[in-house]
């Protein structure tokens, strides 16, 4: 088994995500057996902290094509290797075409149609969080644009609708990082409309340091290691992680993530109202 799931004072911490010992024991494969869509859910929602937050690694074949359809949660992609496009909304080249490489990150909402095709020469890797309880277009009526509002802005009544955010997460000039202090720089991920998600970064921190012990009071919290190695913080458990590894924290949980490796650390990090 590729999971390990610990409970604790009642809740299911389930984040040891050991990809690396699957060996190819799990997962669905999509297409045609000559171009396959090997997906593999390394954290369900019964067995997460987060409880409306699933995870996902998905490994596209040369040519191969995740063909256009609409999933009733909201998506955040983060494309980890290789290169490819993503039409969304229609079939390209009809719809809106993007290019997908690492470090490319495409947010949507409920129910907005997208293919991925591989126009690589090696394997298309990503991995998508699931957010549930959002709420799809209409069907008879088609995409809703609503107003959109500036980060750190609250409304009273938001109005849903769809939206898509495409964001180049290493990119200085498009997405500048912002450092808090020489051990910790953040990088946006952007997000379009959102409904249960409430926030997206990518954190990279220094060896030897760790982000603050911290807890959220209004929203879960779950993260995906891109590289280097280190320990989850739960309380007054440490956890050991390496690249491909998760967690996912509920509300209330005092945490932190450390960077014991050489090397600096990322992981991709996203929040989710409760409620």
């Amino acid at each position: 088994m590729f999971k390990l799931s610990v409970a604790m004072v009642g809740i299911v911490l389930s984040a040891f995500l050991f990809g690396g010992v699957t060996h190819g024991q799990t997962g669905t494969l999509l297409s045609g057996n000559s171009h396959p869509l090997k997906i593999e859910r390394i954290l369900d929602y019964k067995k997460s902290g987060a409880e409306r937050t699933a995870i996902e690694v998905g490994e596209l074949a040369v040519d191969g094509h995740l063909t256009l359809t609409g999933y009733p949660q909201e998506r955040l992609y983060y494309f980890l290797e290789g290169r490819g496009i993503m039409s969304i909304y229609e079939a390209a080249p009809a719809g809106d075409v993007y290019e997908v490489r690492q470090d490319v990150s495409i947010y949507m909402t409920p129910g907005i149609k997208h293919e991925i095709i591989n126009i690589g020469s090696t394997p298309l890797r990503y991995v998508v969080f699931l957010v549930r309880g959002g709420i799809g277009p209409d069907r008879e009526g088609g995409l809703t644009w609503g107003a959109v509002t500036q980060r750190g802005i609250t409304v009273d009544k938001p109005v849903v609708g769809a939206g898509v955010a495409v964001t180049k997460v290493f990119d200085e000039g498009s997405n500048p990082s912002e450092p808090e202090g020489m051990h910790l720089l953040i990088r946006d991920i952007w997000l379009r409309r959102p409904q249960k998600f409430s926030n997206a970064e990518v954190l990279t921190v220094a060896p030897g340091r760790s982000t603050r012990l911290h807890n959220h009071t209004d929203s879960s919290e779950t993260a995906y290691i891109l590289y280097g190695e280190g320990n989850f913080i739960w309380d007054n458990r440490m956890i050991p992680f390496k690249a491909g590894d998760a967690i996912s924290y509920p509300i209330g949980v005092m945490r932190r993530v450390e960077n014991t490796g050489e090397f600096p650390m990322s992981y991709v990090v996203i929040s989710a109202f409760i409620d």
